[in-house]
């Protein structure tokens, strides 16, 4: 039996790669309750934006990737 390709888990990290994680999940682990307050509102706007532009007009789709991608570079920014 073979191992699906899935649970290859690929080349090991490399040092700079391990730093950078870790940086990240020190962010989103920081217990700052305001940015994660900012976090959640912008993503619940995003989907509305996103259900906008899906059933009513094409324009709050493009809303929506403007949303979507702030709302991306708010849970990765570095503090």
């Amino acid at each position: 039996m073979t191992t699906p390709a899935a649970a290859d888990p690929g080349r090991p990290l490399a040092a700079w790669e391990r730093r950078r994680l870790r940086a990240i999940e020190r962010g989103l682990r920081a217990g700052a309750r305001a940015r994660l307050a900012a976090c959640l509102s912008l993503d619940a706007l995003t989907l509305v934006l996103l259900a906008a532009g899906i059933f009513w007009a094409l324009p709050w789709l493009f809303a929506a990737c403007v949303a979507g991608n702030l709302a991306v570079c708010l849970h990765l920014g570095r503090r």
